[in-house]
């Protein structure tokens, strides 16, 4: 008896632990990762934290009128090992941001992930080159 409930606890926990773990992660499935787009703003807050840093912005579209976009990045170790840090992008930064869109046409795009990340210019300085993207 006591080692039928010992291999339930234990069959448990690793149900429990492996549910999490792919519940927490969305991917990039509402993206379009074929179409990369370029945006010009300005930036109007960072968020750097877990799961995701995000770079919301500004950005002036086609008929003069102000969008405001958010970026979904990586996490914050991925971004350190890139070259970020939580004051690489500020408000009123001045940004021109690589882009994959939303695939439902919302203003939101996701500019890196665990294994790319597109170009990232801040202020006439390009942030965290990467060797590969998508």
């Amino acid at each position: 008896m006591r080692r039928m409930t010992l291999s339930i606890l234990i069959l448990t926990a690793g149900i429990s632990l492996f549910s999490n773990g792919t519940s927490a992660h969305h991917g990039v499935a509402h993206y379009d990762m074929k179409r990369t787009i370029v945006l010009t703003g300005t930036v109007a807050a960072f968020d750097w934290g877990n799961p995701h840093c995000l770079v919301h912005m500004d950005v002036m579209d086609d008929n003069g009128h102000f969008q405001h976009w958010t970026l979904e990045m990586s996490s914050i170790f991925a971004m350190s090992k890139r070259g970020w840090s939580k004051d690489t992008v500020k408000r009123g930064d001045q940004v021109v941001a690589e882009t994959h869109p939303a695939q439902n046409g919302i203003p939101l795009g996701i500019s890196s992930g665990p294994d790319f990340g597109l170009k990232f210019v801040v202020n006439g300085k390009e942030i965290g080159k990467e060797s590969s993207s998508r």
